[in-house]
């Protein structure tokens, strides 16, 4: 069963196993955790993350690994109508 938590506490989890890492001797473990935002559930989770601009050289695969296991421990509440209806106009552009 899945955890159920918000977007920060998502971050701060992620930060906790990037930084409780010992691979590659530590070299990885101060890599800032890239920030979670909603996605459609894609069958895994309804959240994702990009990492490739947080990464330190060499450390894109490890993070990889990090957000995967946290994507399949953790998820999002649901969204109200409401809220998911406001998200996908405010990335329209105006017809006028």
């Amino acid at each position: 069963m899945k955890t159920i938590a918000s977007i920060e506490d998502i971050h701060a989890e992620m930060q906790r196993r990037i930084d409780a890492s010992t691979w590659g001797r530590g070299y990885c473990s101060g890599c800032p955790a890239p920030l979670p935002y909603r996605i459609f559930d894609d069958g895994v989770a309804n959240w994702s993350t990009n990492v490739a601009a947080a990464a330190r050289p060499g450390c894109e695969g490890f993070l990889l690994e990090i957000i995967a296991g946290v994507r399949v421990d953790y998820d999002l509440p649901p969204q109200a109508l409401e809220d998911t209806v406001a998200d996908l106009l405010s990335g329209r552009k105006s017809p006028f």
